[in-house]
Order: C-alpha cells, then sequence, then structure tokens
C-alpha cells in the first residue's frame, strides 16, 4: 500500500530520454515529436567514486586467435533511427556438444532491406580447451527468419543437451540440439509467437509436470508503419523514439505438451497483457517448490508473479514492493537477476535501469515480500549515467559473496545526461553487506565504453573462476577471462533432475562451511534460474567460493520437485555433478 500510495502522489516518472510532446496525429510524419533533453555535444561520464579497499578482481579479453570477432549488428548504418535498433543482441554459454567445455552461441541482430527487416546469423563458437573455433557453417543455426535478440537457453525436451530459442522482432525460433553437433528447426513454437516482438525468455517448469515451459517476453508494437518521427534536441537530427509512445504488446506463456510442442496459456496463467518488457527470470522466491517470476518492464511498473500450485499466476507486483523505485515510481529496466546477496537464506531481486534511475536492489524478507536497499548497500552510489541491460550476480574473487556485474550503453545516439557508449559497471560485494564499484582497478576492457547489451557468465577454461560473455552491438563481442588474484577455493555445482526437469530450473543449493581457525560456520544458498540478465543465458551451474581455511560441511539441494538432498564429496572436490535422488560424480579439477 505504501508503494501504491507513493505511485499516486510522485505520479510516473519520465523516462529521461523521452521528454517527447505528442501531437494531435502522432503518426504524422509533418508533425514529429522532439525529443528535448537531447544534445549532439558530447557528454563526458561521471567519475568512479575510489573505493575504500584494493579490490582482487581482474578481468582480461581473449585475444582474437583465442575468441574469433563476431559483431551484432543493428542496421544503424541505414539512418532510420528506429526503436528497434535499441535493443540489441545476446548470447549464450552452453556445453552443446557435451566435451565438458563451454561454448559461445552468440545473436547476430538484424538489418534493414529497404523497409523490410531481415535478420542475420547466430554464431555458434565451439570451445576447443586453449581457443574458439566458429561452428556455426556446420550447426545448422545459421538461417535466422527474424531480426533476432536473444539468445535463450535450456533442456527442453530433458535430452541431455542445450537447446535455444531466438527471440526478435516478428517471430521467435526454437533450435533442437540433435547431440550430433547440429541443430534443427522447431516450427511449433514459430507458429505460437509469429507476429510479436521479444527480446528475453525464462525456461522454468511453471506446472509442475516434469517438463520445461517457456515465458517469453513482449515489447511494444513498432512497426515501419507505425514509426513516428523523434528527434534530437536540435529539432533536426532523427534519434530514437521512446517505449512510452507505442503501445504494449502481451507477454506469452507456453506450456509444454511434453513431446516437443507447446501450448499457449497466457490468460489461464493470469499472464498480464499490459508490459513493455525487456528482461524476465524464473525462480522460487518463497520455497515452496513452484516457480514464481519477476519481469523487467520498461517505462513500466516491474511484473512479479506469484506461481499459485502450478495452476496460475497471482499479480503480486505492488504487495511484493520489487515493482519501482524507492519513491514508488516506474523505473525503465532491462536486465534482471535473483541473489541471495547477504547470504542470509532468502533471496533478493535486481533490476539494471535506465540513466537518471538508481539500479535496483530489492531485499527479500520473506513470503514474497521486498524492500528496495540500493541506498543502504551501496549501489545508488554509482550515480545516474547508466542504461543497465546485461547483468549478473557472481563470486569473481572466491571470498564467500555475489559481486555484480553490468553491461550499460545507451539507448540513443544523441544523449545529453549520459554518453551514448559506456563502460561496465563491477560492483564488488563487501561481506555481503555493501557494495562498491571497482571497475576502474578491473582492467581496462571492463572500463572501454561501448553499447553494451547482452551478458553471460561462463568458466571457459574450467579454472573455477567464472568468466564473462559479453555482447555489444557494433562492436566485436569478447570473452573477459577472470584472472582474479585470490587464495580462495571455487565448487561448482551442475544439477540433473529426474523426476524434476532434467534441467532443474528452481533447485535451491545451499553449501555450509566452517573457519578451520575459529569454526565459525558460513552458508551460502543459490538457485539455478531460468532467464536472468538481458537476452541472454548463462552456464547451467552453480559456483560457490569460499576463502582460505574454511572447509566444507554440508552441501543440500532442494529439488524442484521437493526433495531435499544431502550430498556428500571429498573437502578437496572442485566439481560435482549431482543427480536427482543419485549418488553425486566428483572430480578434483572443475573439467568434469
Amino acid at each position: 500500500m505504501l508503494l501504491l500510495c507513493g505511485l499516486l502522489l510522485t505520479g510516473c516518472r519520465e523516462r529521461t530520454h523521452d521528454a517527447t510532446t505528442e501531437p494531435a496525429d502522432k503518426h504524422s510524419a509533418t508533425q514529429p515529436i522532439p525529443h528535448t533533453h537531447y544534445s549532439t555535444a558530447p557528454v563526458e561520464s561521471e567519475p568512479e567514486l575510489q573505493p575504500a579497499h584494493l579490490s582482487a578482481i581482474r578481468l582480461q579479453p581473449l585475444s582474437v586467435d583465442q575468441f574469433p570477432h563476431v559483431v551484432p549488428d543493428n542496421g544503424a548504418r541505414h539512418g532510420f533511427a528506429t526503436i528497434l535498433e535499441s535493443l540489441g543482441s545476446g548470447a549464450a554459454a552452453i556445453d552443446y556438444d557435451r566435451d565438458g567445455w563451454p561454448d559461445a552461441v552468440i545473436a547476430g541482430g538484424g538489418d534493414f532491406d529497404g523497409r523490410t527487416c531481415i535478420g542475420k546469423p547466430v554464431h555458434l563458437l565451439r570451445n576447443r580447451k586453449t581457443q574458439f573455433v566458429n561452428a556455426t557453417s556446420t550447426s545448422g543455426i545459421g538461417t535466422t527468419r527474424f531480426y533476432h535478440h536473444g539468445i535463450c537457453a535450456a533442456d527442453f525436451n530433458n535430452d541431455g543437451f542445450q537447446d535455444f530459442l531466438v527471440t526478435g522482432y516478428s517471430g521467435v525460433q526454437l533450435f533442437c540440439n540433435l547431440g550430433d553437433g547440429t541443430f534443427a528447426e522447431s516450427l511449433d513454437t514459430v507458429d505460437l509467437f509469429s507476429g510479436g516482438w521479444s527480446a528475453s525468455a525464462a525456461w522454468g517448469d511453471f506446472n509442475h509436470d516434469g517438463h520445461l515451459d517457456v515465458y517469453i517476453t513482449s515489447y511494444v508494437n513498432w512497426s515501419f508503419d507505425n514509426d513516428p518521427p523523434c528527434f534530437a534536441s536540435d529539432q533536426i537530427t532523427r534519434d530514437n523514439c521512446s517505449p512510452k509512445i507505442f503501445e504494449a504488446l502481451p507477454d506469452r506463456l507456453l506450456i509444454s505438451n511434453g513431446n516437443g510442442t507447446f501450448t499457449e496459456q497466457s490468460t489461464s496463467f493470469n499472464v498480464r497483457p499490459d508490459g513493455k518488457a525487456l528482461g524476465a527470470v524464473a525462480a522460487d522466491l518463497n520455497s515452496d517448490g513452484y516457480l514464481d517470476l519477476y519481469v523487467g518492464n520498461d517505462v513500466m511498473m516491474n511484473f512479479l508473479y506469484r506461481n499459485e500450485a502450478g495452476k496460475s499466476f497471482t499479480d503480486w507486483s505492488i504487495f511484493g514492493g520489487a515493482a519501482g523505485s524507492r519513491r514508488g515510481s516506474p523505473d525503465a529496466s532491462m536486465g534482471v537477476d535473483i541473489v541471495d546477496f547477504n547470504n542470509d537464506g532468502i533471496f533478493d531481486i535486481w533490476a539494471a535501469n535506465f540513466e537518471m534511475e538508481s539500479f535496483a536492489l530489492y531485499r527479500g524478507l520473506g513470503d514474497l515480500q521486498f524492500r528496495h536497499v540500493s541506498e543502504t548497500t551501496g549501489v545508488s552510489a554509482i550515480g545516474g549515467q547508466y542504461v543497465g541491460w546485461g547483468t549478473a550476480f557472481v563470486d569473481l574473487d572466491l571470498d564467500g559473496d555475489s559481486d555484480c556485474i553490468v553491461c550499460n550503453g545507451n539507448v540513443v545516439q544523441h544523449p545529453q545526461h549520459s554518453p551514448t557508449l559506456q563502460r561496465m559497471v563491477i560492483l564488488e560485494s563487501i561481506g555481503g553487506q555493501y557494495f562498491e564499484a571497482v571497475t576502474r582497478q578491473t582492467g581496462s576492457a571492463p572500463m572501454t565504453p561501448m553499447h553494451g547489451r547482452g551478458l553471460a557468465l561462463t568458466d571457459w577454461n574450467r579454472d573455477g573462476r567464472v568468466d564473462l560473455l559479453i555482447t555489444p552491438t557494433h562492436a566485436p563481442s569478447q570473452l573477459l577471462q577472470n584472472e582474479s588474484v585470490t587464495d580462495g577455493r571455487s565448487l561448482t555445482v551442475e544439477l540433473c533432475g529426474r523426476t524434476s526437469p532434467r534441467q532443474a530450473v528452481g533447485a535451491i543449493v545451499t553449501l555450509t562451511t566452517s573457519s578451520v581457525e575459529d569454526g565459525l560456520k558460513r552458508t551460502q544458498t543459490k538457485q539455478l534460474v531460468g532467464g536472468g540478465s538481458y537476452a541472454s543465458t548463462s552456464l547451467a551451474e552453480l559456483n560457490f567460493g569460499f576463502k582460505r581455511g574454511e572447509e566444507v560441511q554440508t552441501l543440500q539441494v532442494q529439488w524442484p520437485g521437493g526433495q531435499l538432498q544431502t550430498v556428500s564429496f571429498k573437502p578437496e572436490s572442485r566439481f560435482v555433478f549431482i543427480i536427482e535422488s543419485a549418488a553425486a560424480y566428483e572430480s578434483m579439477n572443475v573439467d568434469p
């Protein structure tokens, strides 16, 4: 109720690149819609505050000899300046050939043939242990039907091989992994989502039948026939329009039929039709065994859905306290994630937002209640100059708490408040209590301004330190190798469901360690989520870090089906493969 009152009192806060005034006929090219907040003058990025400590986090990009140049396109060179061009491309980290070495799938984006939107190829880079090689031409994924954005990967048919959904404008494509190094397209899903515009998706077993379903976000009703002119502050230069002047498109929930096909059940599950969604993440947020859903909306309140025993969703957006800013007004959210940042056993929600807004960290209070804590945790201290997209939490320096990464880049070509090209943000967790911006200390690559969009977590060289796959627009995709100088250890957990879906989205893993010196115990809780980040998919593993002198006491898995499984393994193990209701496979090395 406090959030609702705040919304009524403050009204909807203007997204800063939307200072447009709408004419009586908003589709008339003779009555342009000005962007009065824009300037063609260069804009300097706000200086980063000096952190109080020396960070151990170091990120170094692989050379072109190790990671081939792949440049996502958006067709901006044609000068149309459409809102379509602002969304960019994502990526996925998957081990598509099950050789133990994570590969990379990168969305190529799109282009224009006159006023027709066309798709660029999806790229598959195979990990050969010391370098990646381009395997696109032999994989069967090079031909795309649509101008696309996202790579949303999951083992949707429970055969042990990762498949992926390509999201984009006018439709989606589902590529089924055949297990022989090639993929085949499933036309069923294309037919179910024809004509939409999607950026992200979240896989998860929402009806609890053992098969993965998929929630597909939808953006706005744009087309070349509905493309009003928008301009920079000079009233002459064409620039991308704001989503506020377009109608929302309804999100879609596709429920698996268990045979590789899907049935849309958006209405029966009470999915709202009025979101302008860019990010989505599925997770069990109240530990009741059923997957809830968080949706990041652009220039609208975010959605929080409570799963009602696998039969429908209840809209918990306002009551849950994680829908908007701390004042109760809407933010413009792109990337989202779920994390237990303070290691209290209750999951928290994260949303990367637009410039002049604070990125939002919502601390979980239990029973699907959340509190906006960006100011008290130091998140707001980075300022409001960033436009956040791909984002994720992971323990980069192996000290036992989750750090945060955000890829940033503006949506317009002539901004006033923040630069078009923006650096990444690396927020290091300090004891799980607050965050400090340490980007400057991590290396030159995160500090290099770019059109940041996609981010996926991976461990390409299997050293136990999580690396970052990033996909800027109009610049080569990069794999930033984690070279953090740390004496901490890592434990990588991979899960395999049996009664649960094989990719056990919603499984909760709890690791308890104790200090050799003082005997104090520490507990970390992580969950295998569906979706997250922006238009990207991280490797389907859970990575735990703990300091030197800590020993593992217990490792427990709460499976989506409800079973609680305690796993035994050698203290020196670095990789554990856990099968539901079966013994665990373990390895001294992270390479399985």
